[in-house]
């Protein structure tokens, strides 16, 4: 059993014999992952970097919105016509996350994952159209979240040769997924409502203090999300953002959505 610790990197056991090894191969992954600063390109270094320390044959990675719809995908090892297949495939699905995830899924129950056997699964659309035809025998995915908790990043190690991933390999994807985690996360420091809005509070005290859910319902219009889909975000009826909606105008004497966005986008870029 050989400690492994790298600063916030790795602070488990894990039973590898190659320690030193691994340890300048993690070294190496994260430092090469946490110097990007586009979103994009984080999740592509991530797939890529990942090889070299689990050997996996295709790989998936899928972009949702906080809507909790499939923006993109960028596959590795897999024809690109696949990302018209997924997309399509989850569109048709809307309030279902990739690799059948609860839309409610929560950060804390899942910085641990375990490897899927598609042939113990009973079979369905999914395995029958996106899976089985690619070949896929084994898969380890896992998802990655915003500061609200939503799932925005879906990535998918797959392998297309009967062995397994090890306990070894499993084990060392539980250490890197929570740290993977806190990197993507900085990614959505500038749409969090308590960052943004509370570099406003002595001005929202004079105005009438937000709550905590008209915040995040001021953060959801700011990304742009309409508000027929904050209720998806949020977990709420529409009627009820219609009220958050509503008791925000009245606290910022404003009148409609346009003047809400004008206010705090000014207010965001001037902070």
């Amino acid at each position: 059993m050989v400690y492994l610790q790298r600063g916030l990197i790795m602070k488990r056991y894990i039973d590898l014999k190659d320690s030193e090894a691994l340890l300048k191969k993690l070294d190496s992954f994260f430092l090469a992952v946490g110097e990007m600063d586009d979103y994009a390109q984080f999740a592509v270094t991530i797939l890529k970097e990942l090889r070299t320390l689990i050997s996996y044959d295709q790989a998936v990675g899928i972009f949702v919105n906080a809507a909790g719809k499939v923006m993109d995908c960028h596959l590795i090892g897999v024809s690109q016509n696949w990302g018209y297949t997924y997309k399509e495939y989850y569109a048709k699905l809307q309030s279902q996350f990739p690799l059948g995830m609860e839309k409610d899924r929560s950060r804390e129950k899942n910085m641990s994952v375990q490897p899927i056997i598609w042939s113990e699964l009973p079979d369905n659309e999914f395995i029958a159209d996106c899976i089985r035809v690619r070949g896929v025998k084994h898969s380890l995915d896992f998802t990655l979240f915003d500061n609200r908790g939503q799932s925005r990043l879906v990535l998918a190690l797959d392998r297309t040769r009967p062995e397994p991933y090890s306990r070894q390999e499993v084990e060392l994807i539980n250490h890197i997924i929570p740290h993977l985690d806190n990197l993507h996360r900085k990614f959505f420091l500038t749409v969090d409502p308590d960052v943004k809005i509370g570099r406003r509070k002595d001005a929202l005290m004079e105005m009438g203090m937000l709550t905590t859910r008209e915040k995040e319902v001021v953060s959801c219009l700011c990304e742009g999300i309409p508000p027929g889909d904050i209720c998806n975000v949020m977990n709420i009826s529409r009627a009820t953002i219609y009220k958050h909606i509503a008791n925000i105008y009245k606290k910022l004497n404003i009148n409609n959505q346009q003047e809400l966005l004008v206010y705090f986008l000014n207010e965001y870029k001037n902070s």
